[in-house]
C-alpha cells in the first residue's frame, strides 16, 4: 500500500492543480471561494452597519466613497477568508485528535 501511496504523493507534487479561478493558490483557497459563494454572510448586523456606513459615505464623492466602499469590502472577504480557513485547520486538528486521543 505505501507504494501506492507514495507513487499518489509523487503524481500530485508534478501536477499542478487547475483551479476554475485565477485567486486560488491552494485547495484551502478553494473550498473557501466555493463555500462562501455558496453561504454568502448577510444578517441583520451587517445590513445595519452598511446603512451605517452608506449614511457617512454620503457627503463624499462619488470616487471617495467607492474607494471606502471597495476597502471595507476587501477587508469583510479577508475577514471571512481567515475565519474559513482557520475553521477549516481546526477542524482537521480536532479530527485529528478524535482519531488519538492524548492520554
Amino acid at each position: 500500500m505505501n507504494r501506492y501511496i507514495e507513487n499518489l504523493k509523487c503524481f500530485l507534487a508534478e501536477q499542478a492543480p487547475t483551479f476554475r479561478f485565477d485567486d486560488a493558490t491552494s485547495i484551502m483557497d478553494m473550498l473557501c471561494y466555493y463555500y462562501c459563494s455558496a453561504n454568502p454572510v448577510d444578517n441583520a448586523v451587517i445590513r445595519c452597519q452598511f446603512k451605517a456606513l452608506n449614511d457617512l459615505v454620503r457627503p463624499m464623492t462619488v470616487a471617495e466613497s467607492d474607494t471606502l466602499f471597495n476597502m471595507v469590502s476587501e477587508l469583510c472577504l479577508s475577514y471571512e477568508r481567515q475565519a474559513f480557513l482557520d475553521g477549516l485547520q481546526a477542524g482537521m486538528h480536532l479530527f485529528l485528535e478524535l482519531e488519538n486521543p492524548i492520554p
